[in-house]
């Protein structure tokens, strides 16, 4: 065999090796674990409602994940103990800005209407995120995963539309 087409087979065939391991990798690990900048306490937080701090859930299509502006309305001085987490606060502060990581991610083809879920049908945050009532620490992964299955499975309990262009791009 000649080398350039040896060379050729070479590549094709780490071509579809590397396409393989990726595929594989994103059906066996769909998410890498999340890391948020502080531990949020969300037992600390009760019984405030989950729309004081997410605001938008009512009103629109995104749910809105708090910026230090929000914190600041209750927390005066940092409300954490740690050095570390001290500084990450005072940072933040200073910037006006906390970036919080979003656990929850559905694919570009998907469209989910907070506010339909929750101020028309009236549904609980839990019914999707799982109990973050009871967590003292974030999440690294949703605690309920979203997938086709649990929302058709939902919308066939609540008698809702499994239409797929309902919520199909």
């Amino acid at each position: 065999m000649r080398p350039a087409a040896n060379f050729a087979l070479w590549t094709v065939w780490g071509l579809f090796v590397a396409v393989a391991t990726l595929a594989i990798g994103v059906i066996w690990f769909p998410q890498l674990p999340v890391r948020q900048p502080l531990a949020f306490n969300h037992v600390r937080h009760q019984p405030m409602a989950c729309v004081l701090c997410h605001r938008g859930v009512e009103t629109r299509a995104f749910a809105g994940i708090p910026d230090i502006a929000t914190c600041l309305n209750c927390h005066a001085t940092p409300p954490v103990k740690t050095p570390a987490e001290v500084a990450t606060w005072n940072t933040a502060v200073q910037a006006q800005h906390m970036t919080w990581h979003t656990a929850t991610r559905l694919p570009d083809h998907v469209y989910f209407s907070h506010r339909r879920h929750v101020e028309l049908v009236q549904l609980d945050c839990a019914a999707c995120h799982g109990n973050m009532a009871d967590r003292t620490t974030p999440p690294a992964q949703p605690l309920k995963p979203i997938s086709m299955n649990n929302c058709l499975d939902c919308h066939r309990q609540q008698s809702a539309s499994t239409d797929c262009a309902r919520c199909h791009k």
